[in-house]
């Protein structure tokens, strides 16, 4: 995200979308005795998650210098393949007293050596038994192909009983030497596998005796499916420690998405993780306000912001302070969803048509109004552009771009539904396509005629865009 005015912003500094109120209600959640981890931080791509997440973490600091936030980004330790280490090396960077020249302190570099060997067991269980776990599945692999291979049923019970015999013979001797050491070595390992375990969870408990760990996980959403859901299965097993709280500050339909590429679609994704997750807290896609006449979309809000603060910010003034055109954008934002990082990219090519044209300055709003929604199908929907270039589009694309499913959707002025601009442009933009789609016939809106002399006043034959010359 490029929201950031400094390089540590804080509530104070920056909070164009009024998110000081939402951060102070989860802080309070997480300093409360009640049990919230691991708790989840939602938001799409692009909604500002990690902006929020740190702006959190200094609010925190200021607020409880009793506690001890820690933040890690997921994403930069993927290419590692071991989360627990990631998140083991975070905490005792953050959560020990720092490094005097190149010696470590005394007790990072104790408690430090303690995480090390149980951390090394426990890896090395968890890898055991993914080898296991192959193992399992070739053998189950020889078995299906020694049943193809044999299909005469009487042959292949004499192969299974020749087999046994043999086995039986060659491990007659063996055989129950071979079990008890089996037996002996499995039972060894786990018990000195939950030993490790519980060192682990003892030596975060010593870091957080004094000042509670709240442990903020960001990116998960952006690791590979595997990784991401290493990472949950770590946090459940061994970060289910007194005084360590859990944030995961993600997109949980991605996590969604990771379970099944792990598990398989058949596994229900949500159930898994309404099991392991304790709360969930979606970001709003709206500025928080009173009262809902004040509350607009965030994207909007940041959508003023990012104009305001453009390197070309005075050229580009009339895409805000015009109420027609800044309403136009509004709408055009709010039908197509667009998040924070899609509405930076939609300044950044309203920028770059500017510079080249400078179709953005001393233009009547008509001419505006048009240059934008060109602006935005090159932005976001370069297959539309190709077609308009190529003189072929149809209804059902501009009814995307306009996200409408029929004409019978669109306002007809009557009494509280006044149509818009946007309105008014869909119909002309659908009237000069091929309509093949019978919800996008003309049949459809009773006063089709009406909407025409809209489209002709407006944009074809308006006196702004045609002056009447004497």
């Amino acid at each position: 995200m490029e929201t950031q005015t400094s390089e540590n912003p804080t509530f104070v500094t920056q909070d164009e979308f009024n998110r000081k109120p939402i951060a102070e209600n989860i802080i309070r959640l997480l300093t409360s005795t009640i049990d919230l981890s691991p708790m989840v931080i939602d938001g799409g791509w692009g909604t500002g998650k990690t902006e929020f997440c740190q702006k959190l973490i200094r609010l925190m600091q200021e607020q409880h210098r009793d506690y001890q936030p820690v933040y890690i980004d997921a994403f930069r330790s993927d290419h590692s393949g071991e989360p627990l280490l990631a998140l083991l090396a975070e905490i005792i960077k953050a959560c020990t007293p720092e490094d005097t020249g190149e010696q470590p302190s005394e007790q990072r570099k104790n408690i430090t050596r303690k995480v090390a060997k149980a951390a090394g067991f426990v890896m090395k269980t968890v890898a055991k038994a993914a080898v296991g776990h192959v193992l399992k599945q070739n053998l189950e692999d020889l078995e299906k192909g020694m049943s193809q291979i044999i299909n005469d049923e009487e042959e292949a019970k004499n192969v299974a009983e020749t087999v046994a015999d043999s086995a039986t013979t060659l491990a007659s001797h063996s055989i129950d030497a071979t079990i008890d050491a089996t037996i002996e070595a499995l039972l060894k390992e786990q018990i000195e596998a939950e030993k490790n375990l519980e060192t682990l969870k003892a030596c975060l408990k010593e870091l957080a005796a004094d000042k509670p760990i709240i442990l903020f996980i960001d990116e998960l959403d952006r690791c590979r499916p595997d990784y991401a859901v290493d990472m949950l299965e770590v946090i459940k097993h061994v970060f289910d420690v007194e005084n360590v709280k859990v944030v995961l500050v993600t997109n949980t339909k991605q996590l969604r998405a990771a379970i099944n590429h792990r598990y398989g679609m058949e596994v229900d994704a949500q159930k898994y993780l309404d099991k392991f997750l304790k709360y969930s807290f979606a970001l709003p896609d709206k500025v928080v306000a009173r009262i809902e006449e004040e509350r607009a979309l965030v994207s909007i809000e940041y959508f003023k912001q990012l104009i305001q603060n453009s390197r070309i910010a005075d050229e580009l003034k009339g895409l805000t302070e015009q109420q027609i055109i800044l309403n136009f954008i509004s709408d055009m934002i709010e039908r197509n969803g667009l998040s924070l990082r899609e509405t930076e990219r939609l300044v950044r090519f309203l920028e770059i048509y500017h510079s080249l044209s400078g179709g953005l300055n001393n233009a009547i709003w008509q001419y505006f109004l048009l240059r934008i929604t060109g602006v935005f199908i090159f932005c976001f929907y370069p297959s539309l552009m190709d077609d308009i270039n190529k003189n072929r589009t149809d209804s059902k694309d501009f009814a995307q771009l306009f996200n409408i499913k029929s004409l019978r959707e669109i306002p007809q002025n009557s009494p509280g539904r006044l149509a818009t601009n946007t309105d008014v442009i869909t119909v002309m933009l659908m009237d000069y396509s091929t309509i093949e789609d019978p919800h996008f016939k003309t049949y459809e809106i009773s006063n089709w005629h009406n909407w025409m002399n809209q489209v002709n006043e407006n944009f074809l034959e308006g006196s702004e865009i045609y002056p009447i010359v004497d």
